[in-house]
């Protein structure tokens, strides 16, 4: 059995530069302060890729006090709207030199928490959160100094948080309707705990209010528990006037009205209009799917920029970054006939 070749350590490195074992640390970890000669650093480098050494990752950063790791906890990477989010996270931490770490939460408190414990026992320099469920995990964060920032939700005065512009996503959107020529237009939507639904309602009534259009509470379609899109078309078209146009909460949500709807031979958009929000799926829909555009990359690029700048400085002002939406029209919105 042919016995494995001993790895070569530090000291292999300082022996074969002539050096001490300090200057080898100093000149692969860049030390401030710290003056190395050109000649010295260049016999240390040399050193290194002759013995093919690589550094130990958890004695560096011991050392440097600091691993070079940040996470990003998600609710779930199989939902379209994050895996944009983790490659704008993700390209912005490789570039400044930092592995991304991704933790699935599934929406779970508790599993939050665990990862978050698991993150200060790693030694992770800090963490992102798409949507924050757990205010203990912002509590232990401060306890710790592990810096972390929000995703969308919530806004925490005493975190950095990134989240895009859902009220005039929102209005945007029922102003196009509007200006279609639709006045029945009913909003579909999930529990308002969520302070991302409750300002794509306050878009919706803004819109219709700025039309001197009257809000009639009958279109407003909120689930508290398990969304039932059935439920909510049914007692839409039981009303003596029906909306014209259905604005959803998701383009998921909207999807699945739009599939009722053609099950029930009601044709999109010649008897109804439809419109989304996020732009995940939408042109893969038939019709292709009017919706307001998120833009996931951006806010994860700055979710990870904001963090950087806090690891770097973290005396820095807490920042609140609101992110443009844009309203992308397809086939499924047309005039009112």
């Amino acid at each position: 059995m042919t016995k494995k070749k001993k790895a070569p350590t530090s000291w292999d490195v300082a022996r074969l530069a002539g050096v001490s074992r300090s200057t080898v640390s100093f000149v692969l970890n860049n030390t401030p302060g710290i003056k190395i000669s050109e000649e010295t650093r260049r016999r240390v480098l040399e050193a290194v890729k002759i013995l093919d050494y690589k550094p130990n990752a958890i004695a560096r950063s011991l050392a440097k006090q600091k691993t070079e790791a940040i996470a990003f906890f998600v609710l779930d990477i199989a939902n379209p709207v994050f895996p944009n989010m983790a490659r704008g996270i993700e390209d912005v931490a490789r570039h400044n030199g930092y592995t991304l770490l991704l933790c699935n939460t599934d929406g779970k408190s508790l599993r939050e928490l665990r990862y978050m414990n698991l993150m200060l026992e790693r030694r992770v320099d800090g963490v992102i959160v798409g949507a924050l469920s757990n205010e203990e995990v912002s509590r232990l964060a401060r306890k710790k100094n592990m810096p972390l920032v929000i995703l969308e939700h919530p806004r925490l005065p005493e975190h950095d948080v990134v989240y895009a512009d859902n009220i005039q996503g929102s209005y945007e959107a029922v102003k196009y309707l509007i200006e279609l020529g639709h006045t029945r237009i009913a909003h579909i939507t999930i529990n308002p705990e969520s302070i991302i639904v409750r300002e794509r309602i306050e878009g919706y009534k803004k819109a219709l209010e700025d039309a001197k259009i009257p809000f009639d509470e009958n279109l407003l379609k909120i689930f508290y528990d398990q969304v039932n899109e059935e439920t909510a078309i049914n007692e839409l078209f039981s009303l003596p006037n029906p909306p014209t146009a259905i604005f959803a909460f998701s383009d998921f949500m909207a999807i699945q009205i739009m599939k009722i709807l053609i099950k029930r031979g009601i044709r999109i958009p010649q008897d109804i209009s439809i419109v989304g929000f996020d732009d995940t799926l939408a042109n893969l829909t038939i019709p292709e799917l009017t919706t307001v555009s998120q833009p996931f990359y951006e806010m994860g690029v700055k979710a990870a920029e904001v963090l950087i700048e806090r690891l770097k400085n973290p005396d820095l002002p807490i920042q609140h970054i609101k992110l443009p939406t844009k309203l992308v029209i397809r086939d499924s919105t047309a005039p009112r006939k």
